[in-house]
């Protein structure tokens, strides 16, 4: 873990010891308690609930987004390093054939077919023997991929479109995630700070405004039920 979880101190009523608010680290407390580990390092702070969540807020806000099309990359970075496919298997828990497929895509630069497994268009065996086969032998490959049950209606369909765009416009570029990103301007970056505390302080309103009905609601059935006209009134009916 690079960095400790953050969490705010909470007294309890009887004075015991105190409860944690988690902060920030949601998936790496989640990933401790996979591992099994009954302790995890974090960083203790003094903070108003509303304050917690705004932290919380910006930290996601923050947050490079995800791309399963890294995993790929991932791959291709373990085998530069030296790692052996069953040992990238192993780490990754991927099949070998997988691997050895997706490195192959990789050496080969077929970023259109790499995007068309990741998104589960093409079995990653058929985008290996399309970039093998020639412009004559791919239509062999999805006849055979056909027959074979691997590719199927829409997703035949698709998979022939690929071809045609690959045929056209060739191997594809690679995804934007490995372009330098545009920085942001301080006043966008506010801008969509402003805008996401808004919209969680209308959610707080609405939510202490459904509280509130549910209190009176609470109370009245309360009331209704301790007068006994009201209960004789219920059992006769």
């Amino acid at each position: 873990m690079k960095r400790p979880i953050t969490v705010a101190a909470r007294e309890t009523e009887d004075g015991d010891k105190p409860v944690y608010e988690l902060v920030c680290g949601q998936g790496r407390l989640e990933a401790f308690k996979v591992l099994g580990q009954s302790e995890i390092p974090a960083i203790v702070i003094n903070a108003s609930s509303e304050d917690c969540l705004v932290m919380s807020l910006v930290e996601n806000l923050a947050r490079r987004q995800h791309h399963s099309l890294d995993l790929l990359r991932d791959i291709g970075r373990l085998k530069e390093e030296g790692y052996s496919e069953a040992e990238i298997a192993a780490k990754t828990q991927l099949s070998k054939k997988y691997v050895h497929g997706v490195i192959k895509l990789l050496e080969s630069h077929e970023h259109r077919l790499l995007r068309a497994v990741e998104s589960g268009k093409i079995p990653v065996s058929v985008a290996v023997d399309i970039a093998d086969a020639d412009d004559v032998g791919v239509q062999r490959v999805l006849r055979q991929a056909y027959e074979k049950k691997l590719l199927r209606g829409g997703r035949l369909l698709a998979a022939k479109r690929l071809v045609e765009a690959r045929q056209k416009h060739g191997k594809g570029r690679a995804s934007t995630v490995d372009r330098p990103r545009k920085s942001l301007s301080v006043e966008t970056l506010l801008k969509t700070y402003e805008n996401d505390v808004e919209k969680k302080k209308v959610l707080l309103r609405k939510a202490s405004a459904t509280r509130s009905e549910l209190l009176f609601l609470t109370q009245a059935l309360k009331t209704l039920m301790a007068d006994e006209n009201f209960v004789t009134f219920r059992s006769t009916r």
